[in-house]
């Protein structure tokens, strides 16, 4: 029987209150540091000035950081230095993107939020932060190759296809980073998909394309055309086959800071392994006959975007 039924409810939510208080007296006292922790353990993971980084963070409030989003973003920066290219997904939107797009007025560059998290959001409103023109996909980049990056992402029908900043990130072989998040939120994965599409014996993406209006940062609109995932490849995903080879394969790290985990890997590396994989006859999504095939994988949830 749950605790919650024993009690009333005023009582349930003051016990709530006192264990949720509890646990952060205990964070702040035990678990909690500072940038220059933050510094050190992404020194250990292998980041260096130059670096081209994709951050997906979570945040919570028993993380243990005790400075602000804004001073956690500066700790990469610093790290990365001048010639360094820091960068966040952006997307605007939880859930499948056909449900996003069928309903979406405007994709505006400027205004429109990201959904990926409060440092993402925090990230996108800094000065001199550049967001790709893309409804589906967008990032947010700062740093030497950020233009890069971000251009032209409005003319690509695939938002994680070719020319894209996902595309992108695996010429620089860039490494990403997961803070107090898991390692399913890799949106990098996307790209991947794309890559092996050919091979998987069921759509990737959905019928007919979408044409998105969009504002662009001088608050010109235009349509965008963009395909998203076909709901048979959403329900069809199997990320935990593809965490659990990268993990055997060692190429996923890992270090403890604070009350959170932090987890790094290269998209090359990642890229390579799941090429292996399909070389092998082993594939990260179910690839059975079976068209009502619905099973589920509790470790897609950071995937279902698109």
């Amino acid at each position: 029987m749950p605790l919650s039924s024993l009690l009333s409810p005023g009582q349930y939510r003051k016990l709530r209150a006192l264990y949720h208080n509890s646990r952060a007296a205990y964070v702040r006292r035990f678990r909690s540091f500072g940038t220059a922790e933050v510094q050190k353990a992404y020194l250990e993971l292998g980041v260096r000035a130059g670096d081209c980084v994709m951050l997906h963070s979570g945040f919570g409030r028993d993380t243990g950081f005790t400075g602000t989003v804004d001073a956690f973003t500066d700790a990469i920066l610093d790290a990365l230095g001048e010639d360094g290219t820091f960068v966040m997904p952006s997307l605007a939107y939880r859930g499948a993107a056909l449900d996003y797009l069928s309903n979406l007025e405007l994709f505006d560059v400027r205004k429109t939020p990201s959904m990926m998290g409060l440092v993402s959001e925090f990230f996108r409103r800094r000065d001199n932060v550049l967001r790709s023109l893309n409804p589906m996909h967008p990032v947010v980049a700062i740093g030497a190759r950020a233009e890069w990056l971000v251009s032209g992402h409005e003319d690509a029908v695939y938002s994680c296809g070719p020319d894209t900043p996902w595309s992108r990130l695996l010429e620089v072989d860039a490494k990403v980073l997961f803070f107090d998040t898991s390692f399913a939120a890799f949106t990098f994965f996307h790209h991947i998909e794309h890559e092996v599409s050919p091979k998987l014996p069921f759509p990737l993406y959905a019928e007919p394309p979408f044409d998105v209006p969009v504002s662009d940062q001088a608050g010109n609109r235009k349509i965008v055309r963009t395909y998203a995932f076909s709901r048979e490849a959403i329900r069809r995903r199997r990320f935990a086959v593809f965490e659990d080879e990268l993990r055997q394969c060692g190429l996923i790290k890992h270090r403890r800071l604070g009350n959170t985990e932090v987890t790094l890997i290269r998209v090359r590396d990642a890229m390579s392994c799941a090429e292996r994989m399909i070389e092998n006859g082993r594939y990260f999504h179910d690839v059975s006959t079976d068209s009502m095939y619905a099973g589920s994988d509790d470790r897609t949830e950071g995937l279902k975007e698109g």
